[in-house]
């Protein structure tokens, strides 16, 4: 007769996610309360108790409320990308795997913030914070204001600040950046233009020393300056901008890296505006893989992240911490933290010659 433990090692699973299925306790997903009911039902094992001895799982147990905050300075990062759409339908996804209930709202950087924090921690057992436009100074408001920690398990997307210990997933913009240059450097051209979005958060930041170091390890010297052209980070904006830059009498590079595929879309257009071929004259890539890139002509080539799985990993990871004892974050592990990296790739496709 097997045991309980030579079943959690037969499934892949700790014995503790052995036992709380078995005996019918929260803290595992449904799915895997599943999973092992039935593993154990088909060996034989007899050691089952509680309400999942004589019946299969039951609908999943409501948990409560996770709450997802979009936080907005300018909303020039945010409001023009659909970004958070995907890391959102994510959340969605594995929080309804979960049994949690996903309450989206947003957090203003210009309006009273006691008040915001009072309203947005009610009736909620975790956040996950959309963190794209925190920057240093406003983390250092938050803690002027000395209202102590959260007391609310908190896990940013979008950003890895290094001025508070909390748990973070972001898309690895330096590299993604990095080989994007790179593919254009090996493609034979000379050097690679800089579409700079005039509006700065740590993910743009990252992406330009992505750009960079490139340009340094394939042997272009620090004296070579860096063409950049700044531009807004909407789309109208980036395109008006673009424009007048042509319109002055500037020539444009052969190609360009642009910190997100709104701008890359954008300079696109107005460079064939302005009489350019892309890619014929001019080749762009962009950031981000967001649905637009496929509807543009010609579709753009592009860095992928994987937003709906920044989403899941950001629910995985708070449902951790608000069920401690369970094994990613035992009594010992309380104090760390989490910076996950996800991984960013080339997608090739014609705005690049």
């Amino acid at each position: 007769m097997i045991t309980a433990k030579e079943l959690a090692k037969r499934l892949g699973v700790s014995p503790s996610a052995v036992s709380i299925a078995l005996n019918g306790r929260e803290g595992v997903s449904e799915e895997t309360r599943r999973m092992i009911l039935e593993e154990a039902k088909k060996l034989g094992y007899t050691g089952m108790r509680g309400p999942y001895h004589k019946k299969r799982a039951a609908a999943p147990v409501h948990h409560g409320n996770i709450r997802f905050i979009i936080f907005v300075d300018t909303g020039m990062a945010v409001n023009e990308t659909s970004f958070y759409s995907f890391v959102l339908k994510g959340i969605e996804a594995h929080a309804k795997e979960l049994g949690f209930n996903v309450l989206v709202s947003y957090f203003e950087a210009d309006k009273d913030w006691a008040a915001q924090f009072d309203a947005l921690k009610q009736d909620v057992s975790g956040i996950i914070l959309l963190a794209t436009e925190v920057r240093d100074k406003h983390i250092r408001r938050y803690l002027e204001m000395q209202r102590g920690p959260l007391e609310l398990p908190l896990c940013l997307v979008d950003n890895a600040t290094s001025m508070i210990d909390v748990d973070c997933i972001v898309s690895d913009n330096l590299r993604g950046a990095y080989r994007a240059v790179r593919y254009l450097l090996d493609k034979g051209f000379s050097d690679v233009g800089y579409l700079r979005s005039r509006i700065r958060v740590d993910s743009f930041d990252e992406r330009e020393a992505g750009v960079r170091k490139a340009r340094l390890e394939a042997g272009i010297g620090e004296d070579q300056e860096l063409h950049v052209i700044e531009v807004a980070s909407s789309s109208e904006l980036a395109y008006k901008d673009m424009c007048d830059y042509l319109a002055a009498g500037m020539k444009p590079a052969s190609a360009y890296f642009a910190d997100n595929d709104i701008i890359a879309a954008a300079c696109a257009r107005a460079l064939k505006t302005c009489g350019y071929r892309v890619p014929e004259d001019v080749s762009v890539i962009g950031f981000d893989n967001m649905p637009l890139c496929t509807l543009f002509e010609p579709p753009l080539t592009t860095i992928s992240v994987e937003k709906e799985l920044i989403g899941r990993l950001a629910m995985h990871i708070l449902a951790e911490r608000m069920h401690a004892s369970r094994s990613l974050f035992g009594e010992e592990h309380a104090s760390s933290y989490l910076r996950i990296t996800s991984s960013a790739k080339l997608i090739e496709r014609e705005s690049v010659i």
